[in-house]
């Protein structure tokens, strides 16, 4: 796989960042594959990856977004093995700002993996200066995603009305937010 040293960021020991990339096509589709309905009822992407190939190119243009600034996506390592993805979506170079987004294979949750990792993350563009607030929005009944907003140290802003359309339905949408003292 793909080293790119300077952009992996460690989180501890046994978990660490780094830049998405299609080297992690392979081990990405089977994750996304056995979690196909849980990350379904949270996401809508999960239903148009139906082969590795989709999940290789959405990787590759992952690469070259992040090496442009675009947005930020790496895969969340644990043991050396891939366990999810942990992304800046959207990044407001304007205002400083940074979108999350994340998921992680069900085997690995409830270890405190994604907690970590978005600790790491956080800290990691907040000390450099580039992101000064960040931001979370998750489904009110995304029970586990909230639960992680709030570990993470950051705070509810409100509830965003219908906000997400997903299988058919409209979603309130919970967002948080963590401001940097870096900045």
């Amino acid at each position: 796989m793909n080293d790119n040293q300077q952009d992996k960021i460690h989180v501890t020991e046994h978990i660490y960042l780094s830049p998405a990339t299609t080297d992690y096509a392979n081990a990405l589709y089977h994750i996304i594959d056995s979690n196909r309905f849980f990350f379904s009822q949270f996401m809508a992407w999960p239903k148009f990856v139906k082969c590795e190939s989709d999940t290789a190119n959405f990787l590759a243009d992952c690469f070259i977004k992040h090496q442009q600034d675009q947005t930020k996506t790496h895969v969340v390592l644990h043991n050396n093995l891939p366990v999810g993805l942990l992304s800046f979506n959207y990044i407001d170079k304007n205002n400083k700002t940074a979108y999350l987004g994340y998921w992680l294979d069900g085997k690995a949750q409830g270890k405190g993996i994604i907690t970590q990792a978005i600790q790491a993350l956080t800290h990691h563009y907040a000390v450099k200066k580039i992101i000064k607030r960040f931001v979370i929005k998750c489904a009110v009944t995304n029970l586990k995603s909230n639960q992680v907003a709030k570990r993470c140290g950051f705070d509810y802003e409100g509830t965003l009305k219908q906000a997400e359309y997903l299988n058919d339905a409209f979603y309130d949408q919970n967002i948080y937010s963590l401001i940097s003292n870096y900045i």
